[in-house]
């Protein structure tokens, strides 16, 4: 749907219908007769294309402003509301004036007018627009006095002798503007004839090209030749009014900058993307960064850093689309619980932005609600919470630079998967005040559990991966009916490994006694020490751990056997710990004990 399409079908039910409500993107300027106006001035040059003999424009603040104010006719129930004091203030007795004001005490006033001009028994055809009718009722409750509005609306709309010689003459008509049709009362346009409803969206690709190609030696960019298609896409969502925005902006500078910078600046704040610092140098040693942090995932490793890759060179998504709203890169890690997962989102945000707090993790387990879908974009105007924002969008406005993690996946409702479709396909999300949210700068990660109860740990490698995928492909196609999704993830699914090799495990161990070990000499000042090359030692450690639950696991199995045991021990050898001495690990009929040295 274009603007223009929406203006031309204004125009053509002007005169047909009494009544048009004009909602959606309102406050923008329009391509009109060969110039960019508001569209009040647009629907006033559509007045006068159809030969409307006055045209008036009415909102609360103002009242009624127009030329030939003494043509209107006033209502008998306006003159005791003071219109006609207030008419006479203005005018005299016989004084005449082109254009002027009428303020009127409330809106029942206007009402009144309206339906003595809609249904005149003169020739005259008389066009009004009631401006800002997003606050002329008080709200969906309706007081007395929205009410009496409503009924002299209706009143305006039916009061019409019919006549059948004159089907094909033009009508009044009055149009309400309004951002968001749910504003208005439904009582005033459901289930009527009289009164269309026109959506004028954000301008559309065309659209905006059209209005860049005319300014486009004003925009500051270096290379606009080459940059003005990408210049184009990336403000898809954007208002005409805020291309001329940009395209001030871009003037602010007196050397011209990339388009990339000058982007970042105008949206975030920032000249510099985080994306751009990535050196070839760093990017060198990504596999061994993350391979440090996460342990026996090497495949999802490699797949990582293949996708990390097409987004530093710039590559990512470019042979699905030329545009770059899209998210740099997008990840879907299934298999066992505890093998990683969360882990390496983590390391991947470490590694991008050298700072762990860039992750914005979200666990789906508390958006299974069926209207869960509002708490990520704000709830609807009138509902408790509208004022907040939501909790993606308002992380993205903080955080535009991050990695977006969306944890376990599968207990999501499925109202949710709306929006990340639209994240994944167009980059852009609208929250509930209208703001379109970009997703260019994020990278974006979900991890799912699908599977994991139903595939063996004793399976050959391959096969776990083939049945991991064929999970995923099962859920989304068949549960939940969304088979677009997979299309979206493409071949980033990447299932994660069972945990089986004795050796991993004890990387895993050894890694996890490190804090231990700190937090004991932090305290006490006492050394810890144990043998985890002693393979007997390592399996004490080990011997509750399932391989199905991977390394949360082995973590719960460490938790048992030796951290337990310790506390105990310390606890009871409090008095004679001091400074310097050694908590030793040993094994005692097939459980570990601890000796104290110095």
């Amino acid at each position: 749907m274009s603007t223009q399409k929406q203006l031309t079908q204004l125009k053509n039910l002007v005169g047909i219908k009494k009544a048009i409500i004009l909602e959606g993107n309102v406050d923008d300027i329009f391509e009109f007769d060969n110039s960019y106006i508001s569209i009040q001035e647009c629907i006033f040059k559509i007045f006068d294309a159809k030969n409307l003999s006055d045209k008036y424009i009415y909102d609360q603040n103002i009242g009624i402003k127009g030329k030939k104010l003494q043509s209107l006719l006033m209502s008998n129930e306006s003159s005791g509301n003071g219109v006609v004091d207030d008419y006479q203030e203005l005018f005299g007795e016989s004084g005449e004036k082109n254009e002027d004001e009428l303020h009127l005490k409330k809106p029942t006033d206007f009402f009144n007018i309206l339906c003595k001009n809609l249904n005149r028994e003169d020739e005259k055809k008389i066009g009004f627009i009631i401006d800002y009718s997003d606050f002329v009722f008080s709200d969906q409750t309706l007081e007395v006095d929205d009410r009496k509005a409503l009924t002299e609306f209706s009143k305006s709309l039916k009061e019409t002798n019919f006549k059948l010689s004159k089907v094909d003459e033009l009508s009044s008509c009055v149009i309400f503007i309004t951002k968001k049709i749910n504003q208005l009362p439904p009582s005033l346009y459901l289930d009527n004839p009289e009164i269309s409803i026109i959506t004028l969206p954000k301008p559309s690709r065309d659209e905006r090209k059209r209005f860049l190609t005319i300014v486009k030696s004003l925009i500051r960019v270096t290379d606009i030749s080459t940059e003005f298609e990408n210049i184009i896409d990336a403000t898809e969502g954007w208002t005409i009014i805020e291309l001329s925005h940009f395209v001030k902006f871009s003037c602010n500078f007196e050397v011209s900058l990339e388009f990339n910078k000058l982007f970042n600046i105008y949206s975030f704040g920032e000249k510099t993307s985080p994306w751009e610092e990535l050196s070839y140098e760093k990017m060198l040693n990504i596999k061994k960064e993350l391979l440090d942090k996460v342990i026996g995932q090497n495949e999802a490793v490699n797949k990582v850093a293949k996708v990390i890759y097409k987004a530093f060179t710039g590559l990512s998504g470019i042979t699905y689309s030329s545009k770059r709203s899209k998210p740099k890169g997008t990840l879907f890690f299934v298999g066992p619980t505890g093998t990683g997962k969360t882990e390496l989102a983590k390391a991947i945000t470490k590694f991008l932005f050298n700072d762990e707090s860039n992750l914005i993790r979200f666990d789906m387990s508390e958006y299974g609600q069926e209207n869960s879908d509002q708490k990520l974009i704000g709830a609807p105007p009138g509902y408790v919470g509208f004022e907040g924002g939501g909790q993606l969008t308002n992380a993205i406005k903080e955080k535009p630079f991050s990695v977006l993690l969306f944890d376990e996946i599968e207990k999501a409702s499925p109202k949710i998967f709306d929006k990340f479709l639209q994240i994944l396909e167009d980059g852009r999300l609208t929250d509930n005040t209208g703001q379109t949210i970009s997703f260019s700068e994020t990278f974006i990660i979900f991890t799912s559990n699908i599977g994991a109860s139903e595939v063996m740990p004793d399976l050959e490698p391959q096969e776990v991966h083939n049945q991991f995928i064929k999970k995923v492909q099962d859920h989304f196609t068949y549960e939940l009916n969304r088979p677009e999704l997979l299309g979206r993830f493409g071949n980033n699914i990447i299932p994660f490994n069972f945990i089986r090799d004795i050796e991993l495990k004890g990387k895993i161990v050894k890694q996890k006694l490190q804090p231990l070990k700190a937090a004991i000499y932090e305290k006490y000042g006492c050394d810890f020490s144990i043998d985890l090359n002693n393979k007997d030692i390592l399996n004490i450690l080990l011997k509750n751990a399932d391989d199905r639950r991977g390394g949360r696991d082995v973590l719960n199995s460490i938790e048992t056997n030796l951290v337990d045991r310790l506390s105990e021990y310390i606890f009871k050898n409090l008095t004679i710990l001091k400074p310097g001495s050694k908590i030793q690990a040993i094994i005692l009929d097939n459980h570990l004990e601890f000796n104290l040295v110095g």
